[in-house]
């Protein structure tokens, strides 16, 4: 992997940004008793005080890998600014999201600044490798384009590129998903993707069982028209899903809700919603059960799908990044 020198920036944090950081971590402890929820399996809902653990200062790279189609896979690192090793986290997002969809940035400052890089692909991969034509508004820079293993792949690209130029611990990798990229992240963890052994999980609304897309279409008889259009045509073209054999063979193939045995009983933690219509709280307790040794916590907001990540401030969002932020730091 040829590091893109021409177009990444690597800079630390300045003072400002520092104290925003602060700040923001001040917000979680300010908001720290009103974490609600129900855990199982015998975890705890993990020691908010731990967060008190910096903020660390943190350095932010921009890349643009190259992937072997030819596309380029654009893609941030926050990694702490300290000595020694440090754990690692993948953050994966959502069909029709972006790298920084749901609160994403923000976590991954938030894990940097208490000692754990993160790092976040974007799965609408690039044309070029010209931020200027890669990033435009319009998107005519990109694919417009998801498959899962596509997605597979631009994580594991991004990983293999942050143990080769960061001082990541490579026993010391979780993975993190919303929604689709839940989907990605319990594939990965559960099949220890790329040669992996992912020590742990954490997942809000997971669509990673059989009738997550099913409903995420419209139902089973839009689904059966799909495949049938697909049977026919070859392809069937919906959104930024591009529907081939191969994607619904990839899709049945790779059913990580029948496969959690695999991850045997390292730690998984699951967020629904009861109010979430995009990826049903059943689906998310379905892929929760698959796991044994698994805490799941309830929220109830109107939101839906969005979990309050995009409000500037929210109890519940809080509440997300600091089980979220516990929850690594006790098992990676």
């Amino acid at each position: 992997m040829k590091r893109q020198s021409k177009h990444t920036k690597k800079y630390r944090q300045t003072a400002a940004a520092g104290i925003a950081a602060v700040l923001c971590l001040c917000l979680c402890f300010a908001f720290a008793l009103t974490l609600t929820g129900c855990g199982s399996s015998g975890q705890d809902d993990g020691d908010e005080s731990a967060l008190n653990r910096g903020p660390e200062k943190i350095i932010t790279e921009d890349v643009f890998l190259q992937n072997e189609d030819g596309t380029y896979t654009y893609g941030e690192i926050v990694a702490p600014d300290i000595e020694g090793s440090y754990p690692l986290v993948s953050i994966s997002h959502g069909i029709y999201g972006s790298m920084n969809s749901g609160g994403a940035r923000l976590l991954s400052e938030l894990l940097a600044s208490n000692g754990i890089a993160a790092i976040r692909a974007d799965f609408n991969r690039c044309l070029t490798d010209d931020p200027d034509k890669a990033l435009a508004k319009d998107k005519s820079g990109r694919t417009n384009e998801y498959t899962l293993k596509d997605m597979l792949e631009s994580n594991l690209l991004l990983i293999k590129y942050t143990l080769d130029h960061y001082n990541v611990d490579p026993d010391r990798i979780g993975v993190y998903g919303r929604s689709f990229g839940g989907r990605v992240a319990m594939i990965m963890g559960n099949e220890s993707w790329g040669g992996i052994d992912y020590k742990a999980m954490a997942l809000i609304a997971p669509a990673g069982n059989e009738y997550a897309l099913i409903h995420y279409v419209g139902g089973q008889e839009e689904w059966d028209h799909i495949r049938a259009a697909v049977e026919k045509d070859g392809k069937y073209k919906r959104g930024v899903l591009t529907f081939t054999p191969e994607w619904f063979e990839e899709y049945y193939d790779l059913n990580p809700a029948l496969t959690g045995s695999k991850f045997e009983d390292k730690p998984v933690m699951v967020y629904y919603n009861t109010k979430d219509t995009v990826v049903e709280p059943e689906t998310s307790l379905d892929c929760a059960h698959a796991y044994s040794n698994v805490a799941i916590y309830e929220v109830t907001t109107d939101d839906g799908h969005g979990y309050e990540m995009s409000y500037d401030t929210s109890p519940i969002k809080v509440e997300i990044m600091n089980r979220v932020i516990s929850f690594f730091l006790d098992n990676l």
